[in-house]
């Protein structure tokens, strides 16, 4: 399934990142050593590419698994807020340079943290995602393989056995709709159980 290998490679790269971050800055930088600069420098450029592969991987979670809607949409927030913060502390200008560079890190440890509990939700998700939904991927690679048959020229022995694979397709496009359309239902009645939880808590 194509949804799942992407989000495997998508995981796989996201766990190397916060490997290298980890190795790289959280266990060879020291905030009495480094400037906010400095820091920012040697770091920005993972840090950011992880920010941006968490949101990805979120996407296709929420679609693997949209039952899990809530967890995921919470534990992606986290680390992306961790993320956010350890970018303002080292961009704002301070007079205590070296506390600055300690929050920094402090943030960065934080979402490091965070961002491997994101990777175990990710597995889970690969290893038990929505049934359902996978029914649907299942009949749409289906329809997008009729799809490209339809254009390619085959034998006509070929072409008749593939007539009554058509008809099923067809049948199975018309399955696939209304699977699609009770999942986005499902969805939006996840959303508003979602904001209604969220004004509770704020509440």
């Amino acid at each position: 399934m194509l949804a799942i290998r992407d989000l495997e490679s998508k995981t796989i790269r996201f766990e190397s990142l916060l490997q290298r971050i980890s190795t790289e800055i959280l266990a060879k930088v020291s905030y009495e050593r480094v400037s906010p600069e400095e820091l920012l420098a040697k770091s920005e450029t993972d840090v950011s590419d992880a920010k941006k592969l968490a949101e990805e991987m979120k996407d296709i979670m929420l679609l693997l698994k949209p039952e899990r809607a809530s967890s995921v949409r919470r534990a992606q927030r986290e680390f992306a807020h961790s993320i956010n913060s350890f970018f303002e502390v080292l961009k704002k200008r301070s007079e205590t340079r070296q506390n600055v560079s300690k929050q920094a890190l402090d943030y960065l440890r934080k979402a490091v943290t965070e961002g491997q509990e994101f990777v175990e939700l990710a597995r889970s998700i690969i290893k038990d995602p929505s049934k359902m939904i996978l029914e649907i991927l299942r009949l749409k690679e289906i329809s997008e393989a009729k799809d490209y048959l339809s254009k390619v020229s085959i034998p006509e022995t070929v072409y008749a056995r593939l007539e009554y694979l058509r008809k099923s397709i067809e049948n199975l496009r018309m399955s696939l709709l209304r699977l699609e359309q009770s999942v986005q239902e499902f969805l939006k009645q996840l959303n508003r159980v979602e904001e209604e939880i969220l004004k509770f808590q704020q509440a």
